[in-house]
């Protein structure tokens, strides 16, 4: 490469390089403060996740620019460093030169076009396939602890996630499969996960009034009726009959 032209590709990385980092000082606070802090608000905990997604990918753009430019001011001092070296303009990977005007297109390439489309390929092939090594002896999550419906009575990932949803989450009666309300507003809100049975939680309630007591009766019977289809013990109604019915 000619003097003249090297000292042109010079030129243009400095000029480059100094857009950018000015580019980087004028956002040095990108990544260094909290949403908290850079929304102003006094706490996100009690936020619903819609109520701040705006600003979440605002802050997300903003940090992953950052990171662009940092990675373009690499690159430009591995070019600037080629040049001093005597190896620019010459692909890193075949040795071949790099055509002029994919210079002035991208001044900083270390790669000829054939090269860098190949790489290109490579990785995309590589992404699109890879998973994770501990994915040849686990399921993908969720699934390997999601059991219910295979009988097994066990704490797995589903009770897991019912022990916390009951605190709330940020879904709606409309993202549950069953009709749900408020706060029960979980998949399989209704199971008495660690009760035998229903009467089992009434040893930790405080009964002051009869009202509370009627109530808690009333639970009692609605529960045997969802599991004998009774209204009495083990399904028998007053009147002797399984099943709720009564004499012919």
């Amino acid at each position: 490469m000619r003097p003249e032209v090297r000292e042109h590709f010079r030129r243009r990385l400095l000029e480059e390089r100094r857009r950018l980092a000015g580019d980087l000082r004028y956002n040095s606070d990108i990544g260094r403060l909290s949403q908290r802090e850079s929304i102003s608000e006094l706490s996100t905990y009690d936020n619903h996740p819609g109520d701040v997604g705006t600003e979440t990918f605002e802050m997300a753009k903003d940090i992953g620019r950052r990171r662009d430019i940092q990675r373009a001011l690499h690159d430009i001092d591995a070019a600037l460093a080629r040049l001093d070296d005597g190896t620019y303009g010459y692909c890193q990977r075949c040795g071949r030169p790099i055509p002029r005007e994919r210079l002035e297109v991208l001044p900083a390439t270390p790669f000829c076009a054939g090269c860098a489309t190949a790489m290109a390929e490579r990785e995309k092939k590589v992404r699109g396939t890879a998973r994770p090594v501990e994915e040849e002896v686990l399921s993908p999550p969720f699934a390997r602890s999601w059991r219910d419906d295979t009988g097994e009575i066990d704490f797995d990932g589903e009770d897991a996630w019912q022990s916390v949803a009951q605190y709330g989450s940020s879904d709606t009666p409309q993202d549950v499969w069953e009709p749900a309300t408020y706060p029960d507003v979980y998949e399989d809100a209704g199971d008495d996960s660690g009760l035998v049975e229903h009467t089992d939680r009434l040893l930790d309630r405080r009964f002051e009034s009869a009202e509370d007591i009627a109530v808690a009766q009333e639970s009692v019977k609605a529960h045997r009726r969802q599991n004998t289809g009774g209204d009495g013990e083990f399904g028998r109604s007053p009147g002797g009959q399984g099943n709720g019915a009564g004499p012919a």
